[in-house]
Parts: C-alpha cells; sequence; structure tokens
C-alpha cells in the first residue's frame, strides 16, 4: 500500500520557493508602484497600483526599440548558431578520427575567454571594417561565444542518435545533409530545443559587448537597463518595469518549448 507523505514536507519546499521567488515578486511589485511609493526609504507592501512605469516605458523611454533590437540579435544568433552548428557537431559526431572529444572541448574553450579580453579586439576590427554599430557586425559578435557552446551541446545529443540510423538511410541512398536534416534532428529535436534556449539566454542577457560596440542604431535591452541606474539617481519605475518586461520573452520561449527541454535534458538516458 503507498503510503501518503507528510504535509510537513511541504513546509520547507514552499519556504525554499518563496526564497528563490521574492526577488522576482518584489520587482513586479515595485513595477506597479507610483512615483510616491518609490521614493519612501521604507519598503512598503500595501499601495495603489498603476501601469503608469509601464506606459512611460513604452511612451516616453522608448523601450519598444531596445525590445526590437534585443529579439533581433538574439533571435538572428540563435538561428544562425543553431544552423551552423548543427553541421559542426554532426561531423564531430558521425567522425572516426582520434580526439574527437578533445576537439569538442577545444571548441567549448573558446567560450570560457573572458569578454573583457575580447572585446578591445572586437572593437578594432569592427571599427575598421565600418561595422561598429550594425546589425551584422554585433551578429558576428554574438556567435563567436554562442557557436562553441552550441556546438559541444549538439555533439553531445547527435552522438546518442544510433549510428544504424544513418546506416538505414544512406543505404537508401540519402546524403550526409539529408540524414542530418531528415533524420538525426528530429531524432535529436529535444536537444535542439535545449540548446537553442541556452544560446538565446546567452545572447540576450549579453551586455559588455552590446554597451562597448553599438551607439545608437542597435543598443539592446540591457544597455538600456544598465545606464538606468547612475551616482545621482536610479529610476526604480523604469527599471523594475523594463525587467519584467525583458523577462517576458524567456518565459515565453521556455512555456512553449518546455516539453521539447524535458525530452532534451532526458534525451539518450534509456536505450
Amino acid at each position: 500500500m503507498r503510503r501518503r507523505s507528510s504535509p510537513l514536507w511541504y513546509i520547507p519546499v514552499l519556504l525554499i520557493v518563496g526564497i528563490w521567488m521574492f526577488p522576482l515578486i518584489w520587482t513586479a511589485l515595485t513595477s506597479f508602484k507610483p512615483e510616491t511609493e518609490l521614493v519612501k526609504l521604507s519598503p512598503s507592501f500595501l499601495f495603489q497600483p498603476t501601469l503608469r512605469n509601464y506606459v512611460d516605458l513604452f511612451q516616453e523611454k522608448h523601450f519598444g526599440f531596445y525590445l526590437k533590437n534585443s529579439l533581433l540579435i538574439a533571435g538572428g544568433t540563435t538561428l544562425v548558431a543553431m544552423l551552423l552548428a548543427s553541421l559542426a557537431a554532426y561531423s564531430l559526431s558521425r567522425a572516426r578520427i582520434r580526439g574527437r572529444d578533445q576537439i569538442g572541448m577545444w571548441i567549448l574553450s573558446l567560450r570560457m575567454l573572458p569578454a573583457i579580453a575580447v572585446v578591445v579586439p572586437f572593437f578594432l576590427m569592427l571599427n575598421d571594417a565600418h561595422l561598429l554599430d550594425t546589425y551584422s557586425g554585433m551578429l558576428v559578435v554574438y556567435l563567436s561565444f554562442s557557436l562553441p557552446f552550441a556546438i559541444w551541446m549538439l555533439q553531445g545529443f547527435f552522438s546518442e542518435v544510433p549510428r544504424s540510423l544513418d546506416e538505414a538511410a544512406a543505404a537508401d541512398g540519402a546524403g550526409p545533409v539529408k540524414i542530418l536534416f531528415r533524420i538525426v534532428m528530429p531524432v535529436a529535436k529535444g536537444g535542439i530545443a535545449v540548446t537553442a534556449i541556452f544560446t538565446f539566454v546567452f545572447a540576450w542577457n549579453e551586455f559588455l559587448f552590446a554597451f562597448l560596440l553599438t551607439r545608437t542604431a542597435w543598443p539592446t535591452v540591457p544597455t538600456r537597463l544598465g545606464l538606468t541606474s547612475t551616482p545621482f539617481q536610479t529610476d526604480y519605475g523604469f527599471l523594475t518595469a523594463g525587467g519584467i518586461v525583458a523577462l517576458l520573452p524567456l518565459v515565453v520561449i521556455v512555456f512553449l518549448l518546455q516539453r521539447e527541454m524535458v525530452r532534451g535534458m532526458t534525451f539518450g538516458s534509456v536505450k
């Protein structure tokens, strides 16, 4: 007979969830506070909520411009990185060469380079190529740290796909590219979804490159939010409302791909 768990077990679980969620809840509450509540020295939980911060966010602060830039840069980076990474990862996962795993780790090590160490060379190269503050320039820079991680992730997922599927498709006359897109990728779509989400999140949250390599045409959401706080004043209404809006695309993507994420996390665990 199955024993019912004690309700007391829910207390530490709820406590941990509450501690983890409190910063997000507090940010959301603050975004609905009127200006008179934002300037108080002591925090308040009871107030008359208002949407003024969100209205000003798009009407006066033109936050939609930065949101569009972030969506285009992060989305384009994810699409291009997934396409190129799929080709490279499939080649590595099927190649019969010595040191294949070491090659994958070397590719991943490129992702470990500190951004502050390479941002100046990027600035000089983009400036010479007249690509500063351009979409193509930012796409190239973002691919430099997104692509190695995506290749390393996808190599592991593609390696879990049985080679017998490749051999059967090759026997029917399919080429490597057709095998990749028609056989391997549909089987490993859970892993592809996980990799795509991580790639998008990394590009969406990136600050240093966007701050130093853009001026007026392609600044992103993190750079705009970062400029909100100054030594003289901090617009908490704008900062919290912008933070909540910036979080929404990530929540939507994870919600839409949650089933594929679960499959990707457990892919290869059971054969």
